[in-house]
Parts: C-alpha cells; sequence; structure tokens
C-alpha cells in the first residue's frame, strides 16, 4: 500500500499544473464534490449531443474526467464540500474508484443497447453521480436527497429495457423502492426528533449520551431502536436482501443488461457504503442491537438466495439470486461490528462488483446474440462455440462460488474470518455451508459450458457455430476477468486499501 501511494504522490505532483489551473475556476468548497459534478455537467452535455450524434464517446469522457479529480486532488486536503455535507476521504475514495470501475464496465456494455440515446446517457451519468455523493454523504438528510438522485434514473433505464417485461420489473423495482424510501424517512424523522441533529458524528455523539443515561430515560434509547429498526429494513429493500429482496429477481432479467451490472455492482454497493457509515459512525454505541439483526438477515438472505438460485433455469434470475445470497455474505463482515469486518465488507464488495458486473455484461452479451433470455441449454458446447466467452464464464463463476485460484476465494475466506474473530464461529459456518450449496448450480454452469458439447453434430461431423460476440463487451468481460486472477495473486493491494477506509471510518 506505501508504494501504492508513493507512486499516486509522484502522479500527483505531475499534475499539479492541472490543479492549480482547476482552483483557479472551481469554489474550494466545491473541490471535493468534482467527480460527481463533472458527471452532472456531462450529463446535461450528452443530452444535447444525443440529439443529433452518438453520445457515449462524450459519457466515456465524463466518467474518465471524473476519475481524474480523484487522483489529483487529494482527500485528505481538498475532501470537503458543501459545507461538510459531503466528504471525500479513504473510505469514500474506496467506493468512488469502485462506481468509476462498474461505470466504465456499464458504458462499454451499453453498445449493444442504449449508448447511442441522449436520454440513457443523461440518466446514466445522473445516476453516477449521485452514486458518489451517496458514498461521500456525511449527514442524513444529504444522503437521502443523493440517494434519490442515485435510484430515481435507474427506475427509468429499468423500464427502457428491451425485453417485454421490463415495464413490469420496472414497476415492481419503482414499488419496492418507494416503500424503502418511506421507512428511510420516518428514520431520519425519528433521529432527527430524538437527537436535534442530522450530522452522523453527531447523532454517534448525541447516542452515546443517550445510552450512558438510558436506565434514567428509556425512551429516547427506544426510539434509537426503532429508527434502527426502520434504516435496516429500507436499506434491506435497497440492497436486495431480507426482507427487500422481492423485486431483484424480475428487476435483473428483464431490464437492459448493462443497467442489471449497473444495479449490482454499484447501486447496491453504494447502499452498502451508505448502511457501513450509519451503523458504524452514527449508531456504533448501539451495536449490541443492531449485530443480531444483520445477524439475521444475513443468514436468511443467504439461505433464501442459494435455495431460489438452485431451482432457476433462466439464467440471469439465477444470478439474480446468487447476486441476494452475495449480499449475505456481505452482511456477515458488517454483523461483526469490527474494523476487521468491516475490512472484510469492502473487500468482498469490490470484488463482488467486479465478479458481478463482469458475468452480467457476459449473459447480456449471449442473450443480445441469440435473440433471447438465456438458459442453461443455451450454454451447452459454449467452450467451442467461443472459448474466451466460456473462459471468462468459468472463472467468474468459480470466483462468485469463492474457489481457490479467484479473488472471491480470499474475499469469503476474510469474510468467515472476520465473523471467527468474534465468536460467530457458527455463521461462518452456515456461510461456509452455504457457499457449498452453491456449488450446484454454479458447478452446473461449468458442466453445460464444457462437458455437454453436442455430440449429435460431432457425429454427423457438421462444423460447430461459431458464436461471434459484440467486440467492446467482450473486451470489459476480459478485463474484469483478469482482475479476478490478478487480485487472488495481489490481494494485499485492495486489502490493504480497504483496512485503511475501515481505519478511517471507525477514528
Amino acid at each position: 500500500m506505501l508504494q501504492f501511494t508513493s507512486i499516486l504522490d509522484s502522479v500527483r505532483l505531475v499534475l499539479a499544473p492541472v490543479r492549480d489551473i482547476i482552483l483557479q475556476i472551481v469554489p474550494v468548497d466545491w473541490v471535493g464534490s468534482l467527480p460527481a459534478l463533472t458527471l452532472v455537467s456531462f450529463s446535461l452535455l450528452v443530452l444535447l449531443v444525443g440529439m443529433k450524434k452518438n453520445p457515449l464517446p462524450l459519457s466515456f469522457i465524463g466518467v474518465i474526467t471524473s476519475g481524474i479529480w480523484v487522483l489529483i486532488f487529494d482527500s485528505a486536503t481538498y475532501g470537503f464540500s458543501f459545507g461538510g455535507l459531503f466528504v471525500r476521504n479513504t473510505f469514500s475514495d474506496f467506493f468512488i474508484v469502485m462506481i468509476l470501475v462498474v461505470a466504465v464496465f456499464v458504458l462499454m456494455s451499453s453498445t449493444l443497447f442504449g449508448g447511442d440515446k441522449g436520454p440513457y446517457n443523461f440518466l446514466l451519468l445522473m445516476s453516477f453521480a449521485g452514486a458518489i455523493w451517496v458514498v461521500m454523504a456525511t449527514d442524513i438528510v444529504a444522503l437521502f436527497i443523493a440517494w434519490e438522485l442515485m435510484s430515481t434514473p435507474t427506475y427509468i433505464l429499468v423500464a427502457l429495457g428491451p425485453h417485454r417485461g421490463a415495464v413490469d420489473g420496472a414497476t415492481k423495482y419503482f414499488v419496492m423502492g418507494l416503500l424503502s424510501t418511506t421507512f428511510l424517512i420516518f428514520g431520519i424523522a425519528i433521529i432527527i426528533g430524538v437527537t436535534g441533529v442530522t450530522s452522523l458524528s453527531a447523532i454517534g455523539t448525541t447516542i452515546t449520551i443517550i445510552w450512558a443515561e438510558s436506565s434514567v430515560s428509556p425512551a429516547a434509547a427506544y426510539a434509537i431502536i426503532l429508527a434502527l429498526i426502520t434504516f435496516i429494513i429500507a436499506f434491506g429493500f435497497k440492497i436486495g436482501v431480507f426482507p427487500g429482496w422481492m423485486w431483484v429477481p424480475d428487476t435483473y432479467s428483464t431490464a437492459d443488461g448493462s443497467i442489471t451490472a449497473y444495479l449490482a455492482g454499484a447501486t447496491k454497493k453504494a447502499g452498502i457504503a451508505a448502511l457501513i457509515q450509519i451503523l458504524m459512525v452514527g449508531m456504533f454505541t448501539a451495536r449490541l442491537e443492531w449485530m443480531p439483526l444483520l445477524v439475521i438477515v444475513s443468514i436468511l438472505t443467504m439461505i433464501i438466495g442459494n435455495l431460489l438460485a438452485l431451482s432457476e433455469q433462466n439464467i440471469m434470475k439465477m444470478l439474480a439470486y446468487s447476486s441476494i445470497a452475495m449480499m449475505g455474505y456481505l452482511f456477515i463482515g458488517i454483523a461483526a461490528g469490527t474494523e476487521f469486518g468491516a475490512s472484510a465488507a469492502l473487500f468482498h464488495a469490490f470484488i463482488h462488483a467486479i465478479m458481478k458486473t463482469g458475468i452480467f455484461i457476459l449473459i447480456w452479451s449471449i442473450t443480445i446474440r441469440l435473440g433471447k433470455q438465456v438458459t442453461y441449454d443455451d450454454l451447452k458446447g459454449l467452450s467451442r462455440k467461443s472459448p474466451i466467452a466460456a473462459a471468462s464464464l468459468a472463472i467468474l463463476v468459480l470466483s462468485l462460488a469463492g474457489m481457490p485460484l479467484t479473488a472471491g476465494f480470499w474475499s469469503k475466506l476474510i469474510l468467515f474470518q472476520s465473523a471467527v474473530e468474534v465468536g460467530f464461529w457458527w455463521l461462518a459456518l452456515i456461510g461456509l455451508l452455504n457457499s457449498v450449496f452453491s456449488l450446484g448450480y454454479y458447478l452446473r454452469i461449468l458442466k453445460v459450458t464444457y462437458m455437454d458439447e453436442g455430440i449429435f453434430s460431432e457425429e454427423l461431423d457438421e462444423p460447430v457455430e461459431r458464436m461471434q460476440l459484440p467486440r467492446i463487451p467482450l473486451f470489459a468481460v476480459i478485463i474484469s476477468t483478469l482482475a479476478i486472477i490478478i487480485l487472488f495473486i495481489f490481494p494485499g493491494v485492495l486489502l490493504d486499501y480497504a483496512f485503511e477506509a475501515s481505519q478511517i471510518l471507525m477514528n
């Protein structure tokens, strides 16, 4: 990590003239939010350009420019923006990098569908900006506004999918989103009513005082517990865990696959970042109350996701249920309530974002190529029809299963270790059993891809019809696959970053 930091400092030194020019143009109080503000500016620009030309290259420029600002402006010096409502630090930068990586992959995938339309790019960039502000928010009201900016465009993007059931999936997504927003507002209202403040750090200080006086005046403590429950329910709906997982399969399977990749790879992770900040900063004093709740959510989410995935034939729906189960694993780290647990959750979140984005884009590419929803039967003989796609699919599936030689092995191992560290060995065991259970549908993909070769065509000496997948989306899949292999070999780079982010959060 020290070597990575020294390289980053050297790059910032080289780009110092650019930084100085920007500081003369942009108010200092806006610099921390410059990545999100850049995306908002480009979203308006692509809407105009899209009336005449393909705005997708401009969207790429916007996302890359946003990443450059993250690189140039040190969060320790230029982190605060809008009076401290949004703050860039190591924790938020961890998720900002994740969001921008997913954003690049999603834009590459959108060459298949929608990417040449101005409104499509406008909605995507606005949602990217909202996601960045969500992970930067240090105030619960600012968090709510940022969340709505991120999620509202996705309701429309899901409905714009080419599948005839897209509107139905979008409706379920919108209704669940509306319900979660109601719970979120209710929780925020309780917190403001009890504490009188909206800053997460100030809320944490006030709750510490309330807990110290709870024996004399328990009413305030009970109100805080009620707010805690509403927050967990609200984010349970938003990130697709128990009890709010019901919208995920229909929405993921009917939406444009690029949007499915974005929902699984970025918006859920932004929700995880927000929930971690609320629990670890605002309500850390009440951890003995929220830890059992998260344990229950984790167990039920893993079991529901894996059970339903095992019986599903539609690959997109199967991966949707798998995504639900993956969030259950991630909650193991949060439920641990420690710095190590938070680091494990962050590490798993980044790995999962890469895995799920890559595999959803790959299945979406096959869907476009076949002109139908992909089932297990459609993957038969893929190793001969498209060897590169089959190899990428195999590696991503093995990583999702947590098998060795992939980054998913380390992410699950560290999650289970974080549970054992606090005495939750039985939770780690439940997670391990669920991982074994998930092999039932993960290995089935490998079986039909490599073992079901289409023997009839071979016996008749018929040539195998090659499956030509679109190059740009396939390139995004290859990059994500290579990243999974590299992070298995060098997990310390990302894990050290996750530990540093958690230290900033806990302190």
